[in-house]
């Protein structure tokens, strides 16, 4: 698999993971399959996926907090003291809960080693690679304004969640997650179900799928590919690949 690249230097290199049957979905209808923000709370045995802060809009440390009050419907309170909490304060307030996701692996600069972390391959069996960012993001957002719905799109930051008071939001996510370094494209007014964007085909501007399995060995992002890209971000290098199962985008 070779492809030719136009670096863009205001964007990352987005990476789809998924199952093969998804990933042409994806491909051939520009099918974004988007899940409820908080549908990632709810799930339990999925170390990749289960995040019990999704849904949240704001997180206290105890020493962040000098006391709390609680109006009861009865007119009575309950003062709760910050030496009361046994952990962080976790708070909605619908602000960003309802909203649906769609989830990606960026590339935001070259790397000459593996630059995808092996926890990463719970994701699915397959990969594919969006080579044109902006035209991507182009056609999403053109979709969404066609469905009245709103489109915001940007990098995940990773917290620290013993630590760290203040925001969450879907844009934010515990440091244990810093490995899926995501993109997020989030749109509102939000469904409680699973939503489905269409975006039209984007063969034009995506790799063929390949196996996920074998990324490490079988896509390059490096040091050289950027030089001679005259990038910033990073582009995958396009080069003959050093051995029959080697191949370099």
């Amino acid at each position: 698999m070779q492809a030719s690249f136009d670096p863009q230097p205001d964007w990352a290199i987005l990476i789809k993971f998924g199952q093969s049957e998804h990933l042409e979905a994806f491909r051939r209808q520009g099918l974004l399959y988007m899940n409820p923000r908080d549908y990632f709370s709810r799930l339990e045995n999925d170390s990749e996926r289960s995040d019990r802060l999704e849904g949240s809009d704001r997180i206290f440390q105890p020493s962040a907090v000098r006391a709390l009050t609680v109006h009861k419907r009865d007119g009575s309170t309950i003062k709760i003291l910050s030496s009361d909490l046994a952990g962080p304060l976790v708070v909605g307030l619908g602000e960003s809960t309802h909203c649906n996701v769609f989830c990606m692996f960026a590339v935001t600069g070259p790397h000459d080693g593996p630059f995808v972390d092996p926890r990463n391959l719970a994701f699915g069996d397959s990969f594919l690679v969006v080579l044109d960012t902006q035209v991507f993001l182009n056609r999403v957002m053109a979709a969404a304004e066609k469905a009245d719905l709103g489109c915001e799109y940007r990098m995940v930051e990773y917290f620290d969640a013993a630590t760290h008071s203040g925001d969450t939001g879907p844009f934010r996510k515990p440091l244990q997650f810093a490995h899926q370094n995501e993109f997020r494209i989030a749109v509102r007014p939000g469904s409680r179900e699973p939503l489905k964007l269409i975006i039209g085909d984007i063969s034009d501007i995506t790799t063929p799928i390949e196996s996920l399995v074998r990324i490490n060995q079988t896509v390059d992002f490096d040091w050289e590919g950027t030089r001679q890209a005259g990038s910033s971000v990073g582009a995958p290098a396009c080069s003959e690949p050093a051995a029959a199962d080697r191949q370099k985008l």
